[in-house]
């Protein structure tokens, strides 16, 4: 009897919620939970609406069947559908159904991924529905190429846009030459953009209160197209965070990349090296480079003017690779006077060539942080590496190395790696702290390696103390 009063309080206290309540607390959960709710009464089916976040995604059908599609669809979001109803329909006409029951509500979040060939002008009146609605984030990913043109797209409250995979295109500026001035955040996945007086690509780079702009093409075997006239060009006062990743296996499509954002403060930019930059990064904080070698083309590029450029950043991580483009593809290293924090990636075929010129080059950085210590080693491995520093009679650059704070990470007890420890504990004169993270196989081996890094600490700064991670 008590718990049948408890159930009826219960339903009296979620039936007591206003509607627009009920549809946050919708839209906050998964779709397909959303969805089943509507079987509950009338009042719940009518709440549908009020949901306002729209995720379509064609490409998780596991049948190719077109109506079979149309099922899971409905299953997964929003509508159950009678198959009678859909016989014969496309994604596009279920989506197109959907925004017909959702009436004139608002839209915040609408995602639409499909691998069917539809008539670009079905696709674009869709779009232009969605922006009608006030839609504050829009994804669009067919794919394959797929023609979609922004001529009549505009939108005074799109914060984020992506697109991924299509062609897109516009015959005209638009007033301003903006289309989104509330836009924010830019994201471009394996994009094509049309060349042409109207390009859209400027537009959109065009808008005035852009912050954050990512771009990526993860397909080496294909040729993008996402900068107009193939510049790779980003620019913008108001852009304050840009990520790039971009490989295309063409020594001949790496000749430039421009970068004039002096309101930029951080830099995550991977890519092979290129035969010149322009670059503007005034006000860069924190850069993440992943550079990489042209290794059968002796040593192709000149990173010099990127490396000028991020000088005043406070914080820097390097990969493995781009420990060596800065020791073979820079002609001059700048003085990095702010740099606090240094982390760099360690691979057993890569180097450590740069690292005490980069050191030396630091006098204010604080923290090191190392992903690995095993490297390649070599004639020319500076002192900052015991393998040469114990064949040579040379005053180490650690010594001067004002570094506090030393992370090591997937440190594995080997015999190289305890020499390398040890060489950072006796030179490291201002170490206060070392954390490392163990990384075995087997854990009844954790307790040797923590003990035998315990035995190093006689050897290092009387501050210093070892933390495991």
């Amino acid at each position: 009897m008590a718990g049948k009063k408890m159930e009826t309080a219960y339903e009296d206290l979620i039936s007591s919620l206003p509607d627009e309540v009920l549809g946050q607390i919708l839209s906050l959960i998964p779709t397909k939970i959303a969805a089943s709710t509507s079987v509950l009464s009338k009042r719940w089916r009518n709440l549908l609406p009020l949901v306002h976040n729209l995720d379509f995604d064609e490409t998780k059908v596991i049948n190719p069947n077109i109506n079979s599609a149309i099922r899971v669809l409905v299953s997964d979001y929003l509508f159950d559908v009678n198959k009678s109803e859909i016989a014969g329909s496309s994604i596009i006409d279920f989506v197109e159904k959907t925004l017909v029951l959702l009436r004139d509500s608002p839209i915040k979040k609408f995602s639409l991924k499909w691998d069917s060939p539809f008539e670009k002008s079905r696709i674009n009146h869709l779009i232009y529905n969605v922006l009608k609605r006030g839609v504050l984030e829009l994804h669009l990913s067919p794919s394959f190429v797929q023609t979609l043109e922004f001529d009549n797209f505009f939108s005074k409250t799109l914060v984020k846009l992506t697109l991924s995979h299509g062609f897109y295109n516009q015959h005209s500026h638009p007033p301003g030459g903006v289309l989104f001035p509330a836009l924010k955040t830019l994201c471009l996945f394996s994009t094509f953009f049309a060349i042409g007086a109207a390009d859209l690509y400027d537009c959109l780079l065009a808008s005035p209160m852009l912050e954050e702009v990512n771009i990526c093409e993860d397909d080496p075997l294909t040729t993008p197209v996402f900068f107009s006239g193939w510049q790779k060009e980003v620019w913008g006062l108001s852009i304050k965070r840009i990520s790039i990743f971009y490989y295309f296996h063409d020594r001949d499509d790496h000749s430039r990349v421009i970068i004039k954002t002096p309101n930029l403060v951080y830099l995550d930019y991977s890519s092979y090296v290129e035969k010149d930059y322009v670059v503007q990064l005034d006000s860069l904080v924190e850069a993440r480079l992943d550079l990489r070698l042209w290794k059968y083309n002796d040593y192709w590029g000149d990173a010099t003017k990127l490396i000028v450029a991020i000088r005043n950043v406070v914080t820097l991580h390097l990969s493995a690779d781009s420990l060596e483009v800065f020791y073979f593809c820079c002609k001059s290293m700048p003085e990095f006077n702010n740099l606090v924090k240094l982390s760099f990636e360690s691979h057993k075929e890569r180097s450590w060539q740069v690292l005490p010129l980069l050191l030396n080059k630091s006098p204010n950085l604080e923290t090191l942080v190392i992903k690995g210590l095993v490297h390649k080693i070599t004639d020319e491995c500076g002192d900052a590496c015991v393998c040469v520093h114990e064949k040579k009679n040379t005053s180490c650059c650690l010594l001067s190395c004002r570094v506090k704070v030393l992370k090591i990470y997937g440190y594995g007890g080997s015999c190289r790696e305890v020499k390398q420890m040890r060489h950072f504990m006796e030179n490291l004169k201002f170490l206060e702290v070392v954390k490392v993270k163990v990384q075995v196989d087997e854990q009844d081996k954790l307790l040797p390696i923590t003990n035998e890094l315990m035995k190093l600490l006689p050897t290092a700064s009387s501050k210093c103390n070892i933390q495991f991670i």
